[in-house]
């Protein structure tokens, strides 16, 4: 892929335009207009535009870190309405697992099944 090419297919990842993205990247108006689809058609552009696009989506996705981060400058700025607050504490409360519910159980088990039904206070079954 050469330089120009590259530069197209970086102009196409922003914005979808293949006639424009020619032009920008330094072919003719002409060229352009006719032969911009051909552009796309180059396996080796395709692929560097599915790389690009895949990358500017990986950068646009927050992090657990900063979702914290900006509902705690939501939670703790006295300029937000209490809700709005209150909305993010909660919210930050089910990220790190602050509404975990712990339960204590005993379980008994038995190898007869008659046990069980003496303990539920049933008849025992037949022997």
């Amino acid at each position: 892929m050469n330089e120009r090419q590259k530069r197209f297919a970086e102009y196409y990842a922003q914005s979808g335009n293949a006639a424009q993205s020619a032009v920008k990247a330094g072919y003719s108006d002409k060229y352009a207009n006719t032969n911009a689809a051909k552009l796309l058609q180059n396996t080796t552009i395709q692929e560097y535009i599915r790389e690009l696009s895949e990358k500017a989506q990986d950068e646009r996705i927050m992090t657990a870190k900063e979702r914290q981060a900006l509902l705690s400058d939501i939670a703790k700025d006295d300029d937000n309405a209490p809700s709005d607050r209150i909305k993010a504490v909660d919210t930050l409360n089910k990220m790190t697992g602050e509404y975990t519910v712990k339960v204590d159980t005993t379980v008994k088990t038995s190898d007869k099944l008659s046990d069980v039904f003496r303990q539920l206070g049933g008849e025992g079954l037949d022997e």
